[in-house]
C-alpha cells in the first residue's frame, strides 16, 4: 500500500512538474509576442519602414565603441528595441577593447597566447566581484566561473571550426522568442556609428578569428540618426524608389537602388594592384570607396554636386571611413596627380558636352599619373548627349583616353546587365 501511495506521489509530483514547465513556456512565449506586438505598435507610431527585427550581417570590425551603460544592470536591449532616443547616451562611449573586464584582451590572453584562465588578472578580480556577492554571468561562486570559462572556450573553437551561426541557424528556428533575438545587439549613435551593446564574448571572439561577417540586431537608434535614415528613404521615394547606388550601412543597406555590386565585382576581379591609392572620379555618396577601402586601398572621392556632398559625408562619418573628399570639379585639384587607381565610370561624358571643359578633360588626362584605369561610356544615343561638343561611342572614347594620356592599352573586363561595358587601361 505504502509503494503504490509513493508511487502515486511521484507521478503527481511528475505531472505537476510538467505543467508548470508548459505553463511557463506558455507564458514566456505570450511575453514574446506581447513585446512584438508592442515594437509593432510603435514602430507604426515612429512611421518607419524599417524591419527592426531585422537580422544584419555585418565585419565585426565596424563595431569600434561601446557605450557606457548607466548601471550594472544595463539597459533592457527587450524592452528598448526599437526606440529613438535623443540626448547625450552615445557620447559616453569607450572603445570595445576596454569595455566591461576588457573582455577582449582576456580571451585573447587565454585563447591566443595560451594563459590558463586561472591565472590572469580579469578572472581573479571577477572572482574577487563574484566573492562579493556580484551575481556575474549566472556565476555565484568559482565552480560557476570556471565553468564560464570553458563554455567561452568551447564557442571560441566551435566558431573556429564551424563558422560563426546565428541563435536561428543553431537551433533550427526551432527555439524562437526571445532566443532568436539573443545576437550580438549594437545602438546607433547620432552619427550613424554602431555601439556595442550586448554579446561581448562572441563579438570579442569574432574580432580574433578575424571573422568577415556576424549577425547583429540592432535596438536603439539616436533620434539625429533616425532623421538622417529618414532623409534617405525620402531621398529613394523622391527617386523613383531607388538610390543611385547601395548604401553599405546595415541600416541603410535594405533600401533599393539603380546599381548594384555588379560594376564592383567586376573590377575587383581585374585589379592588377592589390592597393595603393584610387581616385574615384563622380563619386556621387561614396559607394565605391567604401568598398575599396574594406580591399585596404587610400581613396579620394571627387563630387561637385552639394547635395551627393552633403551624403557623401554623412554616409563617410557613419561608417568610420578614411576615405578623402574632395568638393569640387576635378580640373581644379592639383594637390595630387599620382594615383595607382582611377575610376571613371559613367562620368567622362559630363566633360565632352562643351568645348571649354573637352580641353580641360585632356589637361586633366595628361597630369594623371596612372597605373590603371577602369572606364565606362554613356551610350551616344543616351538623352544627356544631345547637342554635346563631341559625342564619342566607347570604342572612340578609349582611343581619345589612351591618345591623351600615359596608359597605352585596354580590355574589356565585362558587361553589366543594363549592358554597359567595362573597360581597363593600363600601361605596359
Amino acid at each position: 500500500m505504502r509503494n503504490n501511495t509513493f508511487t502515486c506521489t511521484l507521478i503527481v509530483k511528475d505531472v505537476l512538474k510538467k505543467m508548470h514547465l508548459q505553463l511557463k513556456a506558455l507564458v514566456t512565449k505570450l511575453h514574446f509576442y506581447i513585446w512584438r506586438l508592442q515594437v509593432r505598435i510603435r514602430t507604426r507610431r515612429l512611421a518607419t519602414d524599417i524591419d527592426i527585427h531585422q537580422l544584419h550581417w555585418i565585419d565585426p570590425r565596424h563595431i569600434q565603441y561601446g557605450f557606457i551603460k548607466e548601471n550594472r544592470q544595463g539597459w533592457a536591449k527587450y524592452r528598448d528595441k526599437g526606440k529613438v532616443i535623443g540626448g547625450n547616451w552615445d557620447q559616453k562611449r569607450v572603445r570595445f577593447e576596454d569595455c566591461q573586464f576588457r573582455i577582449l584582451p582576456w580571451i585573447e590572453e587565454v585563447l591566443i597566447h595560451g594563459t590558463p584562465w586561472q591565472e590572469t588578472r580579469t578572472y581573479k578580480y571577477m572572482l574577487k566581484e563574484i566573492s562579493g556577492g556580484w551575481y556575474l554571468w549566472g556565476c555565484k561562486n568559482k565552480a560557476d566561473l570556471d565553468k564560464r570559462c570553458m563554455y567561452l572556450e568551447s564557442i571560441f573553437y566551435s566558431i573556429k571550426e564551424n563558422g560563426y551561426k546565428s541563435q536561428g541557424e543553431l537551433a533550427g528556428d526551432k527555439r524562437g522568442g526571445f532566443k532568436n533575438e539573443d545576437e550580438i545587439s549594437v545602438r546607433i549613435g547620432r552619427s550613424g556609428n554602431l555601439l556595442f551593446e550586448d554579446g561581448q564574448h562572441r563579438l570579442a571572439i569574432a574580432k580574433l578569428l578575424k571573422l568577415e561577417k556576424v549577425p547583429i540586431k540592432i535596438t536603439v537608434r539616436h533620434a539625429e540618426w533616425y532623421r538622417f535614415q529618414k532623409e534617405v528613404i525620402d531621398y529613394a521615394k523622391s527617386h523613383g524608389g531607388l538610390l543611385y547606388q547601395p548604401v553599405t550601412h546595415p541600416d541603410l543597406c535594405h533600401i533599393p537602388s539603380l546599381h548594384g555590386d555588379e560594376e564592383f565585382e567586376i573590377i575587383k576581379a581585374n585589379l592588377p594592384v592589390q592597393g595603393g591609392d584610387l581616385l574615384d572620379i563622380g563619386a556621387h555618396w561614396g559607394y565605391f570607396c567604401h568598398r575599396f577601402e574594406e580591399l585596404g586601398f587610400n581613396c579620394y572621392a571627387v563630387e561637385t554636386t552639394s547635395s551627393n556632398l552633403y551624403f557623401l559625408d554623412k554616409l563617410r562619418i557613419a561608417e568610420n571611413r578614411k576615405f578623402n573628399i574632395i568638393s569640387g570639379s576635378i580640373f581644379e585639384y592639383h594637390d595630387k596627380n599620382n594615383f595607382d587607381v582611377v575610376l571613371a565610370l559613367n562620368v567622362f561624358h559630363n566633360f565632352i558636352k562643351t568645348g571649354n571643359t573637352y580641353y580641360m578633360l585632356i589637361d586633366m588626362l595628361r597630369r594623371l599619373d596612372m597605373k590603371v584605369m577602369f572606364f565606362q561610356a554613356e551610350p551616344t544615343d543616351s538623352p544627356q548627349m544631345k547637342s554635346t561638343y563631341r559625342n564619342f561611342n566607347s570604342e572612340e572614347f578609349i582611343d581619345f583616353i589612351l591618345k591623351n594620356s600615359k596608359l597605352n592599352e585596354f580590355i574589356c573586363i565585362g558587361e553589366t546587365k543594363q549592358g554597359g561595358l567595362i573597360y581597363r587601361l593600363q600601361s605596359i
